[in-house]
């Protein structure tokens, strides 16, 4: 049995819609979880989703769970509970020999397969969010920004659910988000991501995917690039390998020349076929009711407390990075 699941707030459903059409048209043989980390909302027919099964996050329980949501802004309370829904499914799933947490912003082009079975060599899959270096300037990202912000993204993970050591490590990791899992970079904390530093240290067999199709991003646009589309969706890549997936994290809406609202390194200018890509990727969300997500209050907080805490406060910190 194979599991994949993905965390979010009523108001990023449309992505997970879009993300679980394109991971189950190439990985049929998956058990899709949606871990509401949020209140069902009379306004949402969750049977929009099928397969997927939604589990809001109370559901599970997480111990002492009001006391979490009244320190966590909604960016750090969604990332906070991963470990914890991860626990919960493989509880839910004895069986069950794989498990994917997957970001809801990531989108498919290929299959799971081949990682499948390296995986089940290994404890742990982990994607770096660079490979090669970056070019020393005053453009971002650069690589001082992975020092801050960790140097593997926890937009994916897998994990072998039949070794000790992913249980060990879940339990390591679900007692650092819970409690330290904020955002303060001063402090060597950004959520659940930095921990992750420490995992190919603490822990055996951590297989590091060191493939351009897995999770190419916004923040390695230095390294990979589109060479051509193929006529079944496929997407090849500059190294003539397939792009599995893509992470369409901080999409720009006030600017459409660029990929990343964050990053002032890369623009479409460069990435013709990239352009393409996104576009594809809009007109997908556009269907899959982005806009009506979006609309959807956050149960356990004020949409201001969201904004002040969340994102809006690393776009400072970056600009701040660009005037140095």
């Amino acid at each position: 049995m194979k599991i994949a699941f993905t965390i979010c707030s009523n108001n990023y459903l449309g992505q997970v819609k879009a993300l679980i059409n394109s991971f189950l048209k190439y990985n049929q043989d998956y058990i899709f979880y949606i871990g509401l980390v949020d209140r069902k909302s009379t306004s949402i027919d969750y049977n929009f989703f099928n397969p997927a099964f939604v589990i809001p996050i109370e559901e599970i329980g997480i111990p002492n769970f009001a006391e979490i949501v009244e320190k966590f802004n909604i960016i750090e309370l969604n990332t906070s509970v991963k470990p914890s829904f991860a626990k919960y499914l493989l509880k839910r799933h004895t069986t069950a020999e794989i498990l994917y947490y997957l970001d809801p912003d990531l989108y498919f082009y290929d299959s799971l397969k081949s990682l499948d079975t390296r995986l089940i060599e290994n404890n742990f899959a982990i994607t770096p969010h660079i490979l090669s270096p970056i070019q020393l300037d005053d453009r971002i990202p650069g690589e001082n920004l992975f020092l801050n912000y960790g140097l593997y993204n926890l937009g994916f993970l897998g994990l072998n659910t039949k070794s000790q050591e992913t249980i060990k490590m879940l339990d390591w990791w679900e007692e650092r988000t819970l409690n330290l899992g904020y955002d303060r970079i001063v402090d060597g904390l950004f959520v659940d991501q930095l921990w992750i530093n420490f995992l190919p240290i603490y822990f055996d067999k951590v297989l590091l995917l060191k493939e351009l199709g897995y999770n190419m991003a916004p923040w390695n646009l230095h390294e990979r690039n589109i060479k051509s589309f193929a006529a079944d969706g496929k997407v090849l890549l500059n190294d003539d390998s397939n792009l599995v997936f893509y992470h369409f994290s901080n999409m720009n809406n006030e600017d459409s020349s660029r990929p990343s609202r964050f990053y002032n390194r890369y623009s479409f200018d460069q990435f013709v076929l990239l352009k393409d890509l996104y576009n594809s990727y809009i007109e997908e969300l556009n269907k899959c009711n982005l806009k009506e997500f979006k609309a959807v209050p956050f149960a356990f907080g004020k949409p201001d407390h969201v904004e002040k805490n969340g994102f809006q406060s690393l776009k400072a910190r970056l600009k701040a990075m660009v005037r140095q």
